[in-house]
């Protein structure tokens, strides 16, 4: 680096020498005046091009935003969210010329009902314009500001070929794309106008068109009303309106997009000392620009040249001077700033350093050949080795051998397609410790980048207590599942024969036996077939999980109507259904066991010869909700979790049949789908139990 006083000394030889130049360009300004105005027109043309396009990627870079807003809420943004985020962008002055930020999403015909469902519980008055038949929907969702924009909010971008070419390229480019010259709804003048898209998909995985068009959902777009875009770029640059000595117009092929070039405008010449057509691309499209000099430009070199060329020379000079002496002191606070930022770097690597030594499970770094580069102590612990026994080696020597070959495989597929990953937790990974021993392990997966190129950071966690664990669980399922089986043929085969026995004594003694004998044998015949219910009970409390059965179409007011005539209720009682569910796609059985013992027990408990039975249904996003209430003897709070345990009655076992494993059967059915039960009941009279079950469920164990 230049001492600062050598460099102070360069400063007042540029100034010297300047003011020489200065001189001389005033001698011979007149020779030279020619290319110095063909130079000023040429530059003050890129200036224009630069500027424009890097307001174009700007306004890309503010849509991008919205993209990362979207991916941040999961894709399920709502127009109050999407609200937020455009006053957080502070659009009207940090990108001024932009018309507004949306998003427009992408709805199969088949799904159009879902979106506008989702889309009205907001804004009930939300509808797609205009109509037609031409099938995929591209609805403009939200835009912000709305103030300006209301008759864009639901405009379909397939009634118009301009708007629906520009967003299918982008979405099968992944690009940025504009459409041609249009007319925006929104625009009262009618003047050009034109619209930019950012496509987003809810994978990162698309690098082929077929990817992308299966993964897409919509745009991120912002309407621009040509006239207000060069207004809002040209007003934050020296090439506003008073300050600049060009005037141009934009076309886009035949299409005229802005258009200074006429005699309304009193910068125009119809003859002006220079003129140039340039192309600029823009987003795969093609803008013709015309430029010309205005008068204003002729009057800045009408003047005598030669004293301007001095009076500049001196002003040039001038601010040379100051030019250098701030220069000199941004160099200082240059000088300062690079100190900072180097002990915070400094800072930072400790922190990491700190975070991975603290770790308490195994961290390793390596590059991208698989060469270990850092170790915490917990990572030389779980495999047996000091830290430096592993630096500069390879990982693989951390993998059984008879996995190296698929470990390559695996490690190369990742540097390709770096994305945070867990292994180990569904299928068999092992690490080798130094003594030669394995141990199952689950490892994590993240790719950062360093200063001297890509890393790989993995976690390592011994999963031997998990293992074990559950390999004990699985023998005590089939202890469980043996049980089951005893249960059901061991136990119930003397028991029916008990039963058996005890009908033939009560057909051989029915003329002779006393009322005592009588009653001792129906007690006989109730409590047997009391414990045979309590077998089937247990032996289906057991199988919950092992069989579930079949996906089937389930209309549940039927089911309800003909489980109440199958339990035989008293005739006085009245069964009420207040749903309109629509056929629900289940599992029929386990739903049908769940009613079964609800309406049952409503029935069973019930303290008076008539009772009123209620059954409703109310569908939520993810999930149904059914309640079954009864008007019959209530249950004290203090039971309510009571009840669901097995072999639980409130009432003794003489007073009403069942084993006491219903509604533990119930609940455990429920929390197998990993749904609910409750209970609402004061005490007095009245019992509501509610319960809800899922819309997407499976029918494999």
């Amino acid at each position: 680096m230049i001492p600062l006083v050598s460099f102070g000394r360069l400063h007042w030889a540029v100034i010297t020498l300047s003011v020489l130049l200065t001189v001389a360009a005033w001698q011979i300004s007149n020779s030279h005046v020619e290319q110095t105005i063909k130079q000023r027109f040429d530059f003050l043309s890129n200036q224009l091009l630069t500027q424009i396009s890097e307001r174009m990627n700007r306004y890309e870079d503010a849509l991008r935003t919205g993209v990362v807003a979207i991916h941040t809420q999961s894709e399920d943004i709502n127009v109050e969210d999407w609200k937020r985020f455009s006053e957080a962008l502070k659009l009207t002055s940090m990108y001024p010329g932009i018309n507004g930020i949306g998003v427009i999403y992408h709805v199969p015909p088949n799904k159009l009902d879902q979106f506008l469902e989702r889309e009205r519980k907001l804004r009930p008055n939300f509808k797609i314009h205009p109509s037609h038949n031409r099938g995929d929907y591209w609805p403009i969702t939200y835009v912000e500001p709305l103030e300006g924009n209301e008759l864009a909010v639901g405009l379909d971008l397939a009634f118009e070929q301009n708007r629906l070419s520009a967003a299918k390229k982008a979405r099968d480019t992944s690009f940025t794309q504009i459409t041609g010259p249009i007319t925006l709804v929104q625009d009262q003048k009618k003047t050009p106008g034109f619209l930019q898209f950012v496509p987003f998909y809810n994978s990162q995985d698309v690098a082929t068109e077929e990817k992308r068009r299966k993964h897409f959902i919509g745009h991120v777009y912002a309407p621009f009303i040509m006239h207000k875009l060069i207004s809002g770029t040209l007003k934050q640059t020296d090439l506003k309106q008073e300050n600049r000595h060009l005037i141009f117009s934009i076309s886009d092929g035949d299409e005229m997009l802005y258009d200074e070039l006429n005699t309304k405008n009193r910068d125009y010449n119809s003859q002006p000392i220079y003129s140039k057509k340039i192309t600029l691309k823009v987003y795969n499209r093609s803008w013709d620009f015309t430029i010309h000099t205005a008068d204003s430009f002729n009057d800045a070199i009408s003047t005598n040249q030669s004293t301007y060329v001095l009076i500049g020379g001196i002003i040039i000079d001038s601010l040379l001077i100051l030019l250098f002496v701030v220069l000199s002191g941004r160099n200082k606070k240059s000088l300062i700033l690079v100190d900072e930022m180097t002990k915070k770097v400094i800072l930072g690597e400790e922190y990491f350093r700190h975070i991975i030594e603290a770790a308490p499970c195994g961290m390793i770094i390596t590059n991208n050949k698989g060469i270990i580069e850092k170790v915490n102590p917990q990572a030389g612990g779980l495999f047996g080795y000091d830290e430096n026994e592993l630096l500069g080696h390879s990982i693989d020597m951390l993998v059984p051998h008879r996995f190296h070959d698929l470990h390559s495989k695996h490690r190369e597929y990742f540097y390709k397609n770096q994305s945070n990953r867990r292994m180990g937790v569904d299928r068999n990974v092992y690490g080798l410790k130094k003594s030669g021993a394995e141990f199952p392990a689950e490892i994590g997966l993240a790719h950062f980048k360093g200063s001297d190129g890509s890393k790989i950071l993995s976690t390592i966690v011994n999963m031997t207590e998990y293992v074990d664990i559950t390999n004990e669980l699985k023998r005590s399922n089939k202890d469980l599942n043996d049980f089951a089986y005893v249960a059901s043929h061991d136990l119930k085969a003397p028991l029916r024969g008990i039963m058996q026995l005890a009908s033939w004594i009560e057909e051989d003694i029915s003329s002779t036996a006393s009322e005592e004998t009588k009653g001792h044998l129906e007690l006989l015949q109730s409590r047997t077939a009391r414990l045979e219910k309590l077998l089937d009970d247990l032996l289906t409390y057991s199988r919950i999980g092992n069989h579930l059965g079949d996906i089937e179409e389930v209309d549940v007011k039927e089911m309800v109507q003909a489980l109440f005539q199958l339990l035989d209720p008293p005739i006085e009682f009245v069964l009420n259904i207040e749903t309109t569910l629509p056929p629900i796609k289940t599992l029929a059985v386990p739903l049908e066991v769940i009613f079964r013992n609800l309406i049952g027990n409503a029935i069973k408990h019930h303290d008076k010869p008539n009772g009123i039975i209620t059954v409703s249904a109310i569908e939520n996003d993810n999930y149904y909700e059914f309640s079954i209430e009864n008007d019959g003897p209530g249950i004290d709070p203090k039971h309510h979790e009571q009840i669901f345990e097995m072999f639980k009655t409130l009432r003794p076992r003489d007073e009403v049949e069942g084993s006491g494993m219903g509604l533990s059967i119930i609940k455990k059915m429920l929390d197998y789908h990993g749904e609910k039960i409750s209970i609402t009941s004061n005490g007095d009279r009245g019992v509501l139990f509610s319960f809800t079950w899922p819309k997407n469920i499976s029918d494999k164990v």
